[in-house]
């Protein structure tokens, strides 16, 4: 099945849900400019309630219908506004889905801290892992993300390149991950060695 299908199919699931206004596809496959390394962007309106409190719930939404492996909020853009990432195929890592979630008025009652705490530390360093790689595989200047990813979990390293960093995060990620990455993680690594 073709992305922006998977897209349209998570969209109707999604506007199923009573609280949610309404639900659409944004980013790279509303525009026409996807490639193999796009993830899905999608847009829900639950203009009405608290739009940061009903975003925790999304993930278990989303496992109703769709293999969860990871989920992931994203800190640095609250309170202004409220993303989640959710990994839903081991086959193809890049395939994440990204819902932002908004509301008339907007809620800033998710704090920074708060959505940070939500988060796992594990499945926060796959996540980093897989956009900075993406990055990199796209020719995007992206060292300063590798490099601050590579430290958190390795310690800083003098004169190491981008693909060295990314190489070593894989490999500790493979090394304290659980079953349920596995698969996930071989996917990611048959792109990371043919680069």
């Amino acid at each position: 099945m073709a992305l922006i299908d998977y897209a349209n199919e998570i969209c109707e699931f999604l506007s199923s849900v009573p609280e949610i206004k309404s639900c659409s596809v944004c980013g790279s496959l509303s525009n026409g400019n996807s490639d193999k390394y796009s993830d899905i962007d999608i847009e829900i309106n639950v203009s009405g309630i608290d739009n940061g409190q009903f975003l925790r719930k999304v993930p278990d939404i989303i496992k109703q219908k769709y293999p969860v492996i990871f989920s992931d909020f994203a800190p640095s853009l609250a309170p202004d506004v409220y993303v989640v990432s959710i990994a839903i195929s081991a086959l193809n890592p890049f395939m994440i889905v990204d819902i932002r979630c908004v509301a008339n008025p907007h809620i800033e009652t998710f704090t920074k801290e708060h959505m940070a705490s939500l988060n796992d530390p594990y499945e926060h360093t796959l996540k980093l892992l897989t956009t900075n790689f993406k990055h990199y595989i796209r020719g995007t200047e992206c060292f300063n993300d590798i490099e601050r990813m590579h430290n958190r979990i390795l310690g800083k390293r003098e004169h190491i390149d981008e693909r060295s960093m990314l190489s070593n995060v894989y490999a500790w990620l493979l090394d304290n991950g659980k079953d349920i990455y596995i698969e996930y993680l071989r996917s990611l690594g048959q792109h990371i060695k043919s680069c």
